[in-house]
């Protein structure tokens, strides 16, 4: 409809009502008398022209967290932060199939297809693990990636779900309780490195966890008899499978390895994620200068 241009200005006292055409001409001014605000009726193609969206290049850093977070249901469009994601007061359902750093066809391949590691002849299946992480992957896992204040609420979440009690052998640490740790899978077809989730465990099995640190610090006997004893194992079956473990580890830190970072979602924020993801993305070397 055209709408002809209004040159007679109205005023609006503190006790009138809108008037019924208020709006049906392009220009059409009312002023209230008591503010002495104004509003003015404009063109549609003035509307779009003003009032265009922002292009996604112009937003910054904390604008796109903002908007991801509220998309994703972790704040609510006044800003406020909704329940710690696998907390109690969390009723949300879980999410599936959310973007990873690896494209989805792949990443399901490597789930059906991918061949564990398997124990040496004789040694019977444990509960406690060596967990050695890939040379070509120091440096990359989550401690690394998330600031103090961020690992410190990871951690404590784990520790509460725990009961703080090792979830392998159901001790405690006499120092303290449990420490935590990150559980991956390694797809050796794929090279896809996934982070499963993060548990509360003693100190003695998370040092069986990272033996190579623990012979590094001169702690290998320790952590062996550890081994040993959680898994009703005798000290030669323990030492076949530490022996296939650094084999395994040797032929990893062959090459390079895809971070899938998706297990790390029920531990932090969805602003938080999405910078988390960003900050791996920069090689190691390179975040080690930044922050320096």
């Amino acid at each position: 409809m055209h709408m002809e241009p209004d040159e007679t200005p109205r005023q609006l006292g503190e006790d009138d009502e809108l008037p019924d055409d208020l709006g049906s001409r392009v220009d059409d001014t009312l002023t209230f008398g008591g503010s002495g605000s104004t509003i003015r009726t404009v063109s549609t193609d003035d509307a779009h022209r003003r009032l265009a969206p922002p292009k996604l290049t112009d937003l910054d850093a904390s604008e796109i967290d903002r908007a991801s977070a509220f998309a994703e249901g972790d704040i609510t469009a006044t800003g406020e932060r909704q329940p710690e994601p696998g907390s109690v007061l969390d009723s949300r359902p879980k999410q599936r199939g959310l973007n990873r750093l690896v494209p989805t066809g792949r990443r399901r391949a490597a789930r059906k297809h991918a061949p564990a590691p398997s124990l040496p002849v004789g040694v019977p299946s444990g509960r406690l693990t060596v967990e050695l992480v890939p040379k070509t992957s120091w440096y990359n896992n989550i401690r690394a990636l998330v600031d103090e204040l961020v690992w410190d609420r990871i951690r404590r979440q784990v520790y509460r779900q725990a009961d703080y009690r090792c979830e392998l052998c159901g001790d405690r640490g006499p120092e303290h309780p449990v420490e935590c740790h990150e559980v991956w899978r390694y797809d050796d077809r794929t090279r896809v490195q996934t982070l499963v989730r993060m548990i509360a465990l003693c100190p003695a099995c998370h040092q069986v966890k990272h033996l190579g640190f623990a012979s590094v610090k001169g702690k290998s006997a320790q952590a062996r008899a550890h081994l040993a004893r959680v898994n009703g194992w005798t000290l030669a079956q323990a030492d076949a499978y530490i022996g296939e473990a650094f084999r395994v580890w040797a032929q990893r830190s062959q090459g390079p390895w895809t971070l899938d970072l998706d297990g790390l979602r029920p531990y932090v924020l969805g602003g938080e994620y999405l910078r988390i993801v960003r900050q791996a993305a920069i090689p190691p070397e390179r975040r080690r200068m930044i922050g320096s």
